[in-house]
């Protein structure tokens, strides 16, 4: 597109357009009424001729929307080409599946998927992606909560966990892990500047409060985590002093924690309310891990292993004594789908990019959210199987969160009243250096001569003498943000 225009009116009406169409995908994608309405059984979709239907213009619109702005997503070539990577191998599974045809279909979703996750990053620069995110959850969090009250029979659990809120989810931890995902976004939106700062606020508070009421001691956790993460890392942008402190404390918090975890388990086990067996995972680990033996590079197939055919599915439901559905691990799910191959690439794309956000993390200028929620998403995949999840949001935003980390870096646009295409946006560029600049340009103040004019109105400045001491008359020099 080479129109232009005077005031740049139509260029935001289409990005609220856009924007708007992806807050309608990023519903989709967290499931919301899917599990409890009309999946009951957490198929995912899949099996119900009606909800496959479903998807269909979804994909469709992730489609369009990726066409749409391809110029703009061929810019984040590297990024893509690692997540390619992975949907490679993951369409290259059904050549060994144990059923080639759900792996093919499975696999398209997670294409989907994957490819929403590379256009949202790089469609929209780190606040705006924060706001949108942001602005879904907090009608999920409405939504999730007037469900609760309102229709308790979807909205709260009737079994084991009764009286538990999971408003428009199938169980109560997954309502927590969305108001995380809720209340980080719109932290980061307030970080990287957004002018929606109340907006934000209520977010974070109502996504706090839901969390609360699901009485999910892991998603109370991680957000603590998440909130505490953002502070620590807006610290060390004070000074080197400071950052080294940080780090000095994050290590210490570290190194504490996993002492405890050796030497005293059941106190960690105790305050989060589990059981040394992790409610029985870990048996389901040991009998998966004798399963993936048998194939230890290539797996079963992708997101085949779980189904009621699979045999060596049964096997573990028959040492277990209860219908699994998934290994609650997301690297030994990958391992019995993909194998070995699978779980290095999944390391390289996502430990890479969380090792690439160190140096990273201040010039993606997001408000920190694609490092934090990358190493949350990572945190949550050895009790929860979310990499390469189809038709998922976790999936979706950790590849916006390796786009952002691996891809070009926003920049702001240079003031200009001329004229400027509709569809103009910040440029983008490659760089590790940090984002502020190192000095400032000094500016007079109003009404205030120029300091150029004040030095060349005032006497040439004269040498010292023995006894007298040397006074110059340069005017005002640049100011570093480091200090004098």
């Amino acid at each position: 597109m080479t129109d232009t225009v005077h005031d740049g009116e139509r260029p935001d009406l289409w990005r609220k357009l856009e924007a708007l169409a992806c807050g309608f995908v990023l519903f989709m994608l967290s499931n919301a009424f899917i599990g409890p309405l009309l999946d009951p059984l957490q198929a995912g979709g899949e099996n119900n001729p009606v909800l496959r239907l479903m998807w269909l213009p979804v994909y469709a619109l992730i489609l369009g929307l990726a066409v749409w702005r391809a110029p703009r997503v061929m810019r984040f070539w590297f990024p893509a080409v690692m997540l390619s990577l992975l949907i490679f191998w993951v369409f290259a599974s059904a050549s060994w599946s144990l059923e080639p045809g759900t792996t093919n279909r499975r696999a398209l979703a997670a294409a989907f998927t994957t490819l929403f996750g590379l256009y949202f990053a790089s469609s929209f620069d780190g606040r705006r992606m924060a706001e949108i995110i942001a602005t879904t959850f907090l009608f999920l969090a409405i939504g999730g909560g007037l469900a609760a009250v309102a229709y308790p029979k979807m909205g709260v659990h009737h079994d084991v966990n009764a009286g538990d809120w999971r408003g428009l989810w199938y169980e109560k931890n997954q309502m927590g892990a969305m108001m995380v995902y809720g209340a980080l976004a719109a932290m980061a939106a307030i970080l990287a500047g957004s002018p929606r700062r109340k907006q934000m606020v209520v977010t974070i508070l109502l996504c706090a409060a839901l969390i609360v009421m699901t009485k999910s001691k892991t998603s109370l956790v991680v957000l603590l985590m998440g909130l505490g993460g953002s502070m620590l890392l807006t610290a060390m942008r004070r000074g080197p002093a400071t950052a080294i402190v940080v780090v000095w404390l994050g290590v210490t918090v570290v190194l504490t924690i996993a002492l405890v975890m050796w030497l005293s388990p059941e106190l960690v086990f105790k305050a989060l309310g589990k059981d040394p067996t992790l409610t029985g995972r870990t048996d389901i680990w040991a009998a998966l891990l004798r399963q993936s033996a048998k194939r230890p590079l290539t797996g079963y197939g992708y997101a085949v292993f779980w189904t009621l055919e699979s045999h060596p599915a049964q096997w573990i439901r028959k040492e277990t004594g209860w219908l699994v559905p998934t290994a609650h691990n997301g690297w030994l799910d990958i391992l019995a789908q993909l194998g070995w191959i699978g779980v290095g690439l999944c390391a390289l794309v996502l430990g890479g990019s969380l090792l690439v956000s160190l140096v990273r993390f201040r010039r993606v200028q997001d408000g920190y959210w694609a490092t934090l929620f990358l190493a949350i998403f990572l945190m949550t995949t050895f009790s929860e199987s979310f990499i390469l999840e189809r038709n998922g949001i976790a999936w979706a935003l950790a590849c916006a969160a390796v786009t952002r980390l691996l891809g070009p870096v926003w920049t702001k646009p240079a003031e200009t009243t001329q004229r400027r295409p509709i569809f103009a946006e910040a440029p983008l560029t490659w760089s590790l250096a940090p984002a502020e600049p190192v000095f400032e340009i000094w500016t007079p103040e109003p009404g205030r001569a120029p300091v150029v004019a004040q030095a060349a109105a005032r006497p040439a400045p004269r040498p010292a003498t023995f006894g007298q001491p040397f006074q110059p008359t340069f005017g005002k020099r640049a100011v570093s943000p480091f200090g004098a």
